[in-house]
């Protein structure tokens, strides 16, 4: 059901999918027992010839929740086959992003493409802990991407007002979250008397935008097609209605340009098959795809 955040939200194919026709599909799955639970949950199906079938939850995230927001929900293979994806903390920032035993929220996850989990997930010896669980201290991932080259899976997330970020996943690492964030609440006051930007045991993001631009979508410009482009990383931006471009050298930030101001919220950004960046723009629902100025 289409309600808040609920939804239908990403969408990707297998890496063997000319053969197989596997496609994995994240959305907000209903309790059964109770519509106004919900949950991020994980859908491995066959498409093949205009027809979806064989469709198979293979991950369910626990524990459901009331709220309508943060399902997280972004998904990646890695260069392994292994498919990661995040888990929002679903607006309960005191509980569940920091507790590893018996909650999924809040997390980045990593699985097998049949749902079975790696041997060397970081948690997988830890008694009472999902051993899908990857990195933990996530608020709201809403961009996936696998760096070219290096294989490592990066994330961009969404802050309170302030505090946007992306990170580099690493196995078994805590990102902070509600413990340190460089944003405050709504409300304008700190997130708790003890939140700070930082904290021993916690990773400092990559990067960090304040004010939030409501990131969404996340991608590493790969291919010959945009020159000067290449290994840049382009995040869309849902509050300030553009694409951003930032520049990585030596492994820091280095520069940023905004592109294609005004043109709405950019829920999505993806490199195509054929080469070309393609855009995700919300209301009234476009698809651009960007053809580099010769």
């Amino acid at each position: 059901m289409n309600v808040g955040q609920r939804g239908l939200m990403d969408i990707i194919l297998d890496p063997g999918y000319r053969t197989n026709k596997f496609i994995y599909l994240s959305y907000s799955k209903e309790k059964k027992e109770d519509s106004r639970l919900a949950t991020t949950a994980i859908m491995k199906a066959r498409f093949d010839n205009g027809k979806l079938t064989n469709q198979e939850d293979i991950f369910i995230a626990q524990p459901y929740a009331t709220t309508r927001h943060h399902y997280g929900s972004r998904m990646q293979f890695d260069k392994n086959g292994y498919l990661y994806f995040s888990v929002g903390e679903r607006g309960n920032e005191r509980q569940n992003p920091q507790q590893i035993k018996g909650n999924d929220l809040g997390k980045i996850h990593r699985i097998k493409s049949d749902g079975t989990v790696p041997d060397d997930n970081p948690f997988v010896k830890l008694t009472g802990a999902n051993a899908t669980i990857y990195s933990y201290g996530h608020r709201n991932p809403q961009g996936l991407s696998m760096e070219p080259g290096t294989g490592k899976i990066w994330v961009n997330e969404h802050g309170p007002r302030g505090g946007d970020e992306i990170n580099i996943i690493e196995p078994g690492k805590n990102y902070g979250w509600p413990d340190i964030t460089y944003g405050i609440n709504y409300n304008g006051r700190p997130m708790a008397p003890d939140t700070k930007t930082a904290k021993p045991g916690m990773e400092q993001p990559f990067h960090q935008w304040t004010p939030s631009i409501g990131t969404s979508g996340m991608i590493f410009v790969t291919g010959e097609k945009y020159k000067g482009w290449k290994g840049n990383i382009l995040s869309g931006s849902l509050r300030f209605k553009y694409l951003n471009r930032t520049i990585v050298e030596d492994n820091k930030v280095v520069k940023e340009e905004i592109l294609f101001k005004n043109i709405g919220r950019v829920r999505d950004v993806r490199m195509g098959s054929d080469g070309y960046i393609y855009i995700a723009v919300e209301t009234p629902g476009i698809i651009y795809r960007l053809t580099p100025v010769k």
